[in-house]
């Protein structure tokens, strides 16, 4: 399966910087640089593209909630210097986007500080410790960990692990995901599975 980035910025040096990078760690490239094209291309791309990370910056910033909606699964990050989670400061340099590139690469492994998933043994492990896990609690725990501080509701985690049309299946995620924080529930300070009340589940991750 290919890796897809989305790059919209209305700096071509910016652009051509990332680009670069990205194509070296084997992404195909989207680039969005021309002003006459406005944030509703952006997010029309992103529909059609189904990347697995969008960077906005100048002009496009403005596109990045329609984007966080149109696509729940990718990594979107935006070039400006609030310091908030998931910017990229400017000058943007090569340390910033190593990091982007490899939490995505420890994101699609399983991985997230200590913990990881050991589909061989089906299992969790943190650090040297493993944790067995049922079938249903692995496909969820790869999800919560492919999208940290993503807030699920029930309906969505049984979407995405068990299809369209299992039956019973809200039942089955309220059951695995309290299995799951029974088993690792304490292990990190860096990591937790939350209950959001009256809304769903979240993997919290403090970086």
């Amino acid at each position: 399966m290919s890796k897809k980035i989305i790059i919209a910025c209305d700096n071509e040096h910016i652009c051509d910087f990332i680009e670069n990078y990205a194509e070296k760690e084997g992404f195909k490239v989207k680039t969005i640089c021309d002003i006459s094209e406005d944030t509703q291309h952006v997010v029309r791309e992103c529909l059609i593209l189904h990347p697995d990370i969008i960077i906005l910056g100048g002009c496009y910033l403005d596109a990045e909630q329609e984007c966080r909606h149109t696509s729940l699964m990718a990594d979107i990050y935006t070039l400006k210097n609030d310091g908030g989670e998931h910017t990229l400061s400017l000058p943007l340099d090569i340390g910033q986007l190593s990091e982007v590139f490899d939490k995505y690469d420890g994101k699609m492994r399983g991985e997230c500080d200590t913990l990881s998933i050991d589909n061989e043994h089906n299992c969790a492990k943190v650090g040297d410790k493993e944790y067995p896990l049922g079938l249903n609690e692995l496909e969820i725990l790869r999800s919560f960990i492919a999208n940290p501080n993503r807030v699920f509701s029930k309906e969505q985690l049984a979407y995405e692990v068990f299809g369209p049309d299992a039956k019973g299946s809200d039942a089955l995620v309220e059951e695995s995901v309290s299995l799951l924080k029974s088993k690792l529930d304490g292990l990190s300070s860096k990591w937790s599975i939350r209950l959001i009340w009256g809304v769903g589940y979240k993997f919290e991750v403090n970086e």
